[in-house]
C-alpha cells in the first residue's frame, strides 16, 4: 500500500530531479541570485556551535557544500536529488573532502542525532511537505544542532504567473507558501528557538526570452502542479499568437531597468 501511497510522489520527484540535471552544465554560469540568497544565508549560520557534522540539503553543484567545508573542520555533506547535479559537484570540488549523496529532505539517508549543522538554500521549496522536511532536520540533529535555510514564499515569479493569466488558466508557476503558513510551520514542537526574515530580491530581463532562458539554465522551470481542466480555454490560438499575447503581457512589467521577475526568500535559522 505504501508503494502506491508513493507514486505519485516519486513521480513528481524524478522530474524535478530530471529538470535539474539537464540544467547542471549551464546552472553555475545563471545562478546570479541564487548564489545572492546562499551568501546570506552563509552570513547566518551560528559560529559557536559544534560542527563536526555538517550538511547541505539540495546541494546542486556544490556552491554553499564547499564554503561549509572550507570554513568547518568538519565532515561534511553535499545531497541532492539530481544525480546530474551531484555528478558536477564532485567533479567541481576535487580538493574538498566532501561526500555527495542522493537523496530528498523529506527522507535523509542519514541515523537520527548524526549531524551537527543542516544548510539548504533554495531548495526546500520542491518538497511536497515543508513540515515533513522539518521533521526529518531534527530527527537528523544532534540536541542542540542547527538548521539555517532559505526558501522561497508566495509572491515568487509573480510576473511571470501574471503574464499567463493573459494566456490561459494552466499551472505554469509552483505554488509557494504563504508567508503566514510559513511561520505556522516554523512555529513546531521541539525546536529550541526559530527567526526568520522574508525579503524581496529581483532578477532583470531585456525580454521574454532572456527570463524563459533564465529559468530554464537553472532548472527551475519544472512545473509540478497539476495542470486546470480549463487551462487550454483559449484553443483557438495557435502557437505563434500564444506565444505572443505571452510577450504583450511580460512587457506590461517592464521597468527603466528591464523586466523584473521577483523572488520572495525567507531565510530562516532554528535550533534543534
Amino acid at each position: 500500500m505504501s508503494a502506491l501511497v508513493d507514486t505519485p510522489r516519486l513521480a513528481r520527484q524524478r522530474r524535478i530531479a530530471s529538470g535539474f540535471s539537464r540544467a547542471a552544465s549551464s546552472y553555475d554560469a545563471a545562478a546570479g541570485l541564487q548564489r545572492e540568497v546562499a551568501d546570506t544565508l552563509l552570513a547566518r549560520l551560528p559560529t559557536d556551535c559544534p560542527t563536526a557534522t555538517v550538511l547541505d540539503i539540495g546541494c546542486g553543484t556544490g556552491y554553499v557544500t564547499a564554503a561549509l567545508a572550507r570554513r568547518y573542520a568538519s565532515t561534511t555533506l553535499g545531497l541532492d536529488l539530481a544525480s546530474g547535479m551531484l555528478a558536477t559537484a564532485r567533479a567541481s570540488h576535487p580538493e574538498l573532502a566532501i561526500r555527495w549523496l542522493a537523496g530528498a529532505a523529506e527522507r535523509l539517508p542519514l541515523a537520527a542525532g548524526s549531524v551537527d549543522l543542516i544548510a539548504s538554500s533554495l531548495a526546500l521549496q520542491w518538497c511536497d511537505s515543508l513540515e515533513a522536511a522539518l521533521d526529518e532536520a531534527w530527527r537528523v540533529l544532534r540536541p542542540g544542532g542547527h538548521l539555517a535555510f532559505t526558501t522561497l514564499c508566495d509572491g515568487s515569479l509573480h510576473e511571470w504567473q501574471g503574464a499567463w493569466r493573459a494566456v490561459d488558466d494552466g499551472a505554469h508557476v509552483n505554488r509557494f507558501l504563504s508567508e503566514e503558513t510559513l511561520a505556522a510551520t516554523l512555529a513546531r514542537p521541539g525546536w529550541r528557538w526559530c527567526r526568520h526574515e522574508v525579503t524581496t530580491r529581483r532578477c532583470w530581463y531585456p525580454d521574454l526570452a532572456a527570463a524563459r532562458q533564465a529559468l530554464k539554465a537553472i532548472g527551475a522551470n519544472t512545473v509540478v502542479a497539476a495542470t486546470s481542466s480549463s487551462a487550454h480555454a483559449l484553443r483557438g490560438l495557435t502557437g505563434r499568437q500564444r506565444l505572443a499575447r505571452l510577450e504583450a503581457a511580460f512587457e506590461e512589467y517592464r521597468r527603466p531597468a528591464g523586466i523584473p521577475i521577483s523572488y520572495r526568500v525567507a531565510t530562516v535559522v532554528m535550533q534543534r
